[in-house]
């Protein structure tokens, strides 16, 4: 199983449209064939703030995952959003 960690932080003032992006996105990875979990978080202390935590099967759910369209377009719209790049970590689960 492999698991995901990404931070990523607004640019000033754009958190909530990038929350609407994510709350596209969501359903559909969702969908994706090895996704066990997709989950978004928001921090309290800074409304520009994300975390996102995902579990996948295997490194080629994943692979799939950043290779459809909806996770392209998001990407898209979301470095247009972001500060700067976001940080990711991997993991395994024990």
């Amino acid at each position: 199983m492999l698991v995901v960690a990404a931070t990523l932080k607004a640019a000033q003032g754009k958190g909530d449209e990038l929350e609407k992006e994510f709350r596209k996105l969501i359903p559909e990875v969702h969908k994706e064939p090895g996704t066990l979990t997709y989950i978004v978080h928001r921090a309290l202390d800074d409304a520009d703030k994300f975390l996102v935590y995902e579990r996948y099967e295997n490194k080629e759910a994943l692979d799939y995952h950043t290779s459809t369209p909806h996770f392209k377009e998001f990407f898209k719209t979301a470095g247009s959003l972001a500060e700067g790049r976001p940080e990711i970590n991997f993991y395994r689960e024990i």
